[in-house]
């Protein structure tokens, strides 16, 4: 209990730190039925709200220690009767070798499930279960560790890496096993769950031109909404919606970016038993 307490510790400051990231450039589209107004939300749902989007957009980039660097790599993808089955193998670049390892997935809400302690790494920087005394045990020395996931459409798996050492060095990567996702000109535009159901969705894209303007449109049923914003240094682009319309319990919203080379244009879907594992 000890030993988990303490590297529990490390993953939520990794967990605070990509959370409290700045939120410039967030944008948070509200349910329909009445005029846009980011005030009309109770503070501690926007907290909630500003926390998870804050999370998404920074998990695995502003959250690591220096140099280190985490991916995933799939491997391999079987259908069973009602989901399929995704299986990856984790990477690390700028870990020590000489030391074990706890897995983390951070959930779509923001809470932590331990996954795995005394992981180690391959030469090659691959996650394994070196099957020594203090090391986890797989089907015989040095195994590779295969993360098996299913998902819905556009749900993202969230992991994180900390060294059980006194440095707590860690590192975080995410991946969405089935993106809904559409690109046009070079631009691409993707919605990933925020709720199980959608009822908060995050837009992320990449490839505008860098600090450029946008100008989104955006509407569910009857429902129509015109914005504008700004593409970051990079030629990324994210935002918060909240799709629900007043009286509806279920739907699909539409999303368009329109950028001076190119408008990639999205639906996703909304609600009640809106969430199904592909």
């Amino acid at each position: 209990m000890e030993r988990w307490v303490q590297v529990l510790v490390p993953i939520l400051l990794l967990i605070a730190t990509a959370a409290s990231q700045s939120d410039s450039g967030i944008v948070v589209k509200q349910p329909s039925g009445g005029p846009p107004n980011i005030q009309r939300l109770p503070p501690e749902q926007l907290a909630k709200i500003q926390k998870l989007a804050n999370l998404q957009k920074n998990f695995g980039k502003n959250m690591n220690s220096p140099g280190v660097v985490l991916s995933l790599k799939e491997i391999d993808r079987t259908r069973t009767a009602d989901r399929t089955l995704v299986k990856y193998f984790l990477y690390a670049n700028g870990l020590r070798k000489n030391t074990t390892y706890t897995i983390f997935q951070v959930q779509i809400d923001g809470s932590i499930i331990k996954t795995l302690d005394g992981v180690t790494l391959g030469v090659d920087g691959m996650s394994i279960c070196a099957g020594r005394a203090g090391t986890c045990k797989g089907s015989g020395p040095d195994d590779p560790i295969a993360l098996v996931f299913f998902a819905g459409k556009g749900e993202p798996k969230r992991l994180a890496l900390v060294s059980d050492d006194e440095a707590h060095l860690k590192g975080g990567v995410a991946v969405i096993p089935f993106p809904n996702s559409t690109t046009h000109n070079g631009c691409r535009l993707e919605s990933v769950l925020g709720t199980p159901n959608g009822e908060l969705t995050f837009l992320q894209g990449s490839g505008f031109e860098p600090d450029s303007e946008l100008l989104i449109d955006s509407g569910s049923y009857d429902e129509k909404h015109h914005d504008t914003a700004r593409a970051e240094a990079d030629g990324s682009y994210f935002a918060v919606a909240m799709p629900n319309v007043v009286g509806k319990k279920s739907g699909t919203d539409t999303w368009e970016v329109k950028a001076k080379k190119c408008n990639p244009k999205l639906t996703f879907p909304w609600g009640e038993n809106s969430y199904h594992l592909e």
